[in-house]
């Protein structure tokens, strides 16, 4: 399509003219016009993208107020889901004793949690497509419910470890279907923020649930009240979901993805005469997809492998979540043997993740944006999904330093803040470099977020379980200096890639345009 100017107000340099050949098969977004020009070529406005259409049911006509809400639902229960899995390291000693079984079993409570927890998205996804984002987190959430009670009853290691599994499939959906429902509420210029925000909920949820587990740990000594408290908080989640999680798909005209923009002062006038109301946004039936089968929506997220971005987004997501899934199943008994921690002292270790997790996605979200903003009017107003990438220098650079800090510390009996400040770190790279990688993929293939966060989710929790799976035994035969050593080396190495995503992802999407659905 294409874009459309005011010659009173707008001029379009000619420099930037091959800028504006877009193709939005398959969602692929180049470039985009986010700003607007007066003839003397000094920026006026900013343009909204993707551009709102007159339809009662388009989300990004909501109220701000709507979107935050919704947007703080699937916050909440994403926030829970890695909270559960975090809660469990401070008791993971005691569960080991009450059940009589091996510490290697004891860490599959975890590494399965998070396996299941990734892997799910492969049918929540498809089935959200078919049937609607809103009854498939309703139903997920009810199942998170109750696989919580499940875990505070079990009475055999089994019985738990099923538990465990059933929450992880349970809390899946919000994983992959919080970047979705970002990619359909917000426009372009928020989303590196509010991407910022669900990572944040998503570190943070792992951080307070070691903190406040350690907490209700220290307050009674019976190890399943912290998951008698992960069943009221999943409870209330549910509610949530069902009083406030309202549907937001909807199928935008493909020209509306991609080219000029909208000026903001014409959304309020949509909005004005969009009159859709929030019970309505809240029906189960509001959308169901008659056009496609849900085997082919079962298989379209594999289809996304095909686009190079979508390969480095999962590998460097996978590779900052494996190496603080390691640290942690690792620090639930390291610190207690080392160091004499009590169940309180390991949850506390997380406070240093919590202050890193904060840091990170400052940087990561806020900062994407803003860099946008500055790159985009230094080039007439134009946006390019690469522009985000210059975000990962940081990341990138301390990644390596809080490994070692943790490895070495563990390894050589350094004192025990040297660990806990390389663990705290290395939770700040988490936080960052997902933010980054996620709304960079999203940014590029915006139409198809469902689907490119299915695989992101699956393939980096797969990674994570992978590597958490052979966390004590390559520990004992190597040592936490040798294998930090080691994860350094993978993390450089996968890294890297982002210099040739950098110069040729735009060509590369170009190129990925004659690929069929």
């Amino acid at each position: 399509m294409e874009p459309k100017f005011d010659a009173h107000s707008d001029v379009r340099h000619e420099e930037n003219a091959e800028l504006e050949n877009h193709n939005p098969a398959h969602g692929k977004v180049e470039t985009a016009h986010l700003f607007q020009e007066d003839s003397s070529g000094r920026l006026t406005g900013r343009l909204l993208l993707p551009r709102p259409t007159d339809d009662p049911k388009d989300p990004l006509t909501w109220s701000t107020w709507r979107k935050h809400l919704s947007f703080a639902t699937i916050c909440f229960f994403v926030f829970l889901s890695n909270y559960i899995t975090a809660s469990l390291s401070p008791i993971l000693l005691p569960i080991l004793r009450d059940l009589r079984t091996t510490l290697t079993k004891g860490s599959y409570l975890i590494t399965f949690n998070i396996l299941f927890l990734g892997l799910g998205n492969v049918f929540w996804v498809p089935l959200s497509l078919k049937v609607g984002k809103r009854p498939v987190l309703i139903a997920s959430s009810a199942i998170f419910f109750a696989s919580s009670i499940w875990s505070a009853r079990a009475q055999t290691w089994g019985s738990l470890l099923g538990a465990r599994i059933v929450q992880g499939f349970g809390a899946s959906s919000s994983e992959a279907l919080g970047p979705a429902i970002v990619a359909d509420i917000y426009f372009l210029h928020e989303r590196g923020a509010m991407v910022g925000v669900y990572t944040y909920m998503i570190a943070g949820g792992s951080a307070f649930g070691g903190i406040f587990a350690g907490l209700v740990a220290n307050a009674n000594s019976d190890w399943r009240w912290v998951f008698w408290m992960n069943a009221i908080l999943t409870g209330v989640c549910f509610l949530a979901t069902v009083l406030f999680q309202a549907e937001t798909n909807f199928e935008r005209p493909p020209e509306c993805e991609t080219g000029e923009g909208l000026e903001e002062s014409q959304l309020l006038v949509i909005r004005a005469g969009s009159n859709t109301s929030w019970a309505t946004s809240l029906s189960v039936t509001s959308w169901y997809n008659r056009e496609i089968s849900i085997w082919r929506l079962l298989w379209r997220p594999f289809m996304t492998l095909r686009y190079p971005a979508v390969i480095w987004g999962s590998i460097v997501y996978g590779v900052a979540l494996g190496w603080v899934v390691f640290q942690q199943t690792a620090n639930g008994s390291a610190f207690p043997r080392f160091y004499g921690f009590s169940e309180l002292a390991v949850g506390n270790i997380n406070v240093a993740n919590l202050i890193g997790a904060t840091v990170g996605c400052l940087s990561g979200g806020p900062l994407s944006d803003y860099l946008v903003t500055i790159m985009s009017k230094r080039r007439g107003g134009y946006f390019k999904a690469e522009f985000r990438l210059w975000c990962l220098l940081p990341p990138f650079i301390f990644g390596p330093i809080g490994l070692m800090l943790w490895g070495g510390g563990l390894g050589d009996h350094l004192p025990a803040m040297v660990a806990i400040a390389g663990s705290g770190i290395t939770y700040g790279v988490l936080c960052a470099v997902p933010i980054v990688a996620v709304t960079y993929v999203v940014d590029s293939y915006r139409p198809l977020a469902g689907e490119t966060m299915t695989i992101l989710t699956a393939f980096k929790n797969t990674f994570a379980f992978g590597v958490s799976f052979a966390v004590i035994p390559w520990l004992e035969k190597d040592g936490f200096v040798k294998v930090a050593g080691w994860m350094v080396l993978i993390e450089g190495i996968i890294f890297l890639t982002t210099i040739p995503m950098f110069i040729y992802g735009e060509r590369i999407r170009r190129w990925t345009t004659e690929f069929e659905d």
